[in-house]
């Protein structure tokens, strides 16, 4: 029956899938590995094999310091293989962990692409980071006989409702896991409603939170100012990972801001590489000047379209103010908002942020942070610019939560080493 509605679930997204392949190359190149053309042939011998799976480009970054210390703690005989489902995801997983031996996709959940490949690798320990439950590919690594565990475990209300009209297969799929390392307790209390046993659920808290955020010396910070165009008098609001339609939302704000400060530079920062010529366009429309990061930028654009990855945090670093988006439209629920508060940034999110319940409540405790309206935010802005003092006590509360945070990865390797 599983097997039945996956086959119609994809044949809904079929249409997409076709376009995808036909106009982006990159989709050609994942898509036979994921129908199990052109797996690794895996000479597992008498080791140990880890296979760590992370769906996109921020689980790959969030769980490659935990990979790394697992296969560190085999005395590097182990055998970690490292999987995802995006380009991105592949890219930091590459970037993050080249201690893996392998990089791969993973297959689509049909039994007969991913059963063989299983019992053919036969995994000793596989780890999922956050949220990617794959029935076959779950099932099928417990008859293999690994370990299965969750790290970083997070689940929405939206998730958790849904899987509460499946009583059935919500118990068949989570009983195959041993252990879940959830990110807090309201993570806790929605695993717990979903029959999930007690003994199985630690609050681990957040792996993401360990990673080493890179710090910029002065001269490496006076460096990325000059690649963004920004000079000693400007002011520097950074919109990090936009959705559509958020990038509206934000200039819309500005433009008025603009009337009181027209040394305001904005950097956005779409979330999704493909979205980066549509944002393009609607600058142009919008009638901004603005310079794009990959071509050069301009000293006088009062806007840059940072349209490159892995640039966000030093973006971070060179603000006065951040926005983290994702929180402004109800299709999303929020991103990391805690980044900006590393480097003592004051930060502004907007009112969806049900996928970060626990970040919000964080944030809110130590006064890091504004959560405001989209019709409030020129405001908020204009309020925190012309507020020096303000700002410093907001960034200062920020890099307090911050080194509060730490500890999850060790937390969690106790658990699952």
């Amino acid at each position: 029956m599983y097997d039945i509605l996956l086959c119609l679930v994809s044949l809904i997204a079929l249409p997409k899938l076709l376009y995808q392949m036909a106009f982006h190359k990159k989709y050609r190149n994942s898509l036979k590995q994921r129908l199990g053309i052109g797996f690794p042939e895996i000479e597992k011998g008498n080791k140990k094999l880890i296979w760590v799976h992370a769906v996109s480009m921020g689980e790959a970054k969030a769980v490659a310091a935990l990979a790394r210390e697992l296969k560190k703690r085999s005395d590097n005989d182990a055998i970690l293989l490292f999987s995802t489902v995006t380009e991105t995801g592949l890219a930091e997983g590459e970037k993050e962990l080249p201690e893996a031996d392998y990089h791969v996709f993973l297959p689509l959940d049909f039994s007969w692409i991913i059963r063989p490949i299983i019992r053919r690798v036969r995994p000793d320990q596989v780890i999922v980071c956050e949220t990617d439950y794959w029935y076959n590919f779950l099932s099928s690594s417990k008859n293999a006989g690994a370990r299965l565990s969750v790290v970083n475990g997070k689940i929405s209300e939206r998730s958790m409702h849904r899987l509460l009209k499946f009583p059935k297969f919500t118990k068949r799929l989570f009983c195959l896991i041993d252990k879940f390392c959830v990110q807090s307790h309201h993570y806790r209390e929605r695993f717990l409603k979903l029959g999930i046993p007690e003994e199985k659920i630690v609050i681990t808290g957040n792996i993401k939170f360990d990673n080493s955020f890179p710090k910029l010396t002065e001269e490496e910070l006076v460096e990325w100012k000059s690649k963004f165009g920004i000079r000693p008098e400007d002011h520097v609001l950074v919109a990090g990972s936009t959705h559509d339609p958020e990038e509206r939302i934000i200039l819309d704000a500005c433009f008025e801001v603009w009337k009181d400060d027209p040394h305001l530079k904005i950097l956005i920062v779409p979330r999704h590489p493909e979205r980066f010529n549509e944002v393009a366009q609607l600058l142009k429309k919008r009638g901004v000047e603005f310079s794009r990061y990959s071509e050069g930028v301009s000293h006088e654009a009062p806007v840059i379209l940072v349209d490159a990855m892995g640039v966000l945090l030093q973006c971070y670093q060179a603000a006065t103010l951040a926005i983290v988006a994702g929180s402004f439209t109800p299709k999303v629920g929020g991103h990391n908002i805690v980044e900006p508060c590393w480097y003592g940034v004051p930060v502004l999110f907007g009112p969806y942020l049900y996928s970060q319940p626990e970040l919000l409540e964080l944030v809110q405790e130590y006064g890091a942070g504004v959560q405001v309206e989209p019709e409030h935010l020129s405001d908020e802005i204009k309020g925190l610019l012309s507020e020096p003092k303000r700002r410093k006590a907001l960034g200062a509360a920020g890099i307090h939560l911050a080194d509060s945070l730490q500890g999850a990865t060790e937390r969690t390797l106790v658990e699952i080493a």
